[in-house]
């Protein structure tokens, strides 16, 4: 092993260190934000329209769901 690995792996385990010590830590979620981030299903948004067929064959999930 060379004097330059020798002393660029010093570096490396040096910076890893201070790094683990003094690094952010990642941000927590909360109830708000996630709320925001879910994805609201409303057909009406997309511009579909359910007609009593498409409302006939989807009801028993629906109902099976709630």
């Amino acid at each position: 092993m060379s004097v330059r690995s020798k002393v660029n792996s010093f570096l490396g385990l040096f910076a890893g260190g201070l790094l683990s010590i003094f690094g952010r830590e990642p941000a927590k979620h909360n109830t708000h934000a996630l709320r925001q981030m879910d994805f609201k299903t409303s057909t009406q948004h997309l511009g579909v329209r359910f007609t009593e067929k498409i409302r006939q064959v989807f009801r028993f999930r629906w109902l099976k769901r709630f």
